[in-house]
């Protein structure tokens, strides 16, 4: 029996080369059109110009002592990138430690807060981040220091 299985393989395989080489091609054709798509990148912009300016230090009586407040403001340029959507704001420590501060949405381009001013002695600086509506973000800079 194997005998006649291995000659009736070798018989088809030798009909399918032979017939499979005389038979015709079987292909189609079809008649497209290039068109024109026009391929654009998107690229997001930081925020520009993080400033500082105009953060002090006060210092108040509260009837038992006197205690001083950081009056931290940053400030910056909106980013011209499409589908901005917003911005974080870091204070980044000396240590390179990032802590977010604040979440704005697109249309605002300055924040302000009290904290206590022993944080003004810790050489903090401040980055901005563009958020976008499709996931894409990027960071500016580091601002100067924030002192009193």
């Amino acid at each position: 029996m194997t005998r006649f299985r291995r000659t009736a393989v070798l018989l088809s395989t030798a009909a399918a080369v032979l017939f499979g080489s005389v038979l015709p091609a079987d292909a189609e054709f079809s008649n497209s059109a290039a068109t024109a798509t026009a391929i654009t990148t998107v690229d997001v912009t930081a925020p520009g110009n993080v400033s500082t300016g105009g953060t002090k230090c006060t210092t108040t009586w509260n009837g038992w002592t006197w205690v001083t407040t950081l009056n931290a403001r940053v400030s910056w340029t909106a980013s011209a990138s499409r589908g901005v959507s917003g911005y974080v704001v870091n204070a980044v420590f000396s240590d390179g430690t990032k802590y977010p501060v604040a979440q704005v949405p697109a249309g605002v381009t300055s924040i302000s807060g009290d904290y206590d001013a022993a944080y003004a002695a810790q050489n903090i600086r401040v980055t901005v981040t563009t958020l976008t509506s499709y996931g894409w973000t990027e960071e500016s800079g580091l601002s100067g220091v924030i002192t009193c």
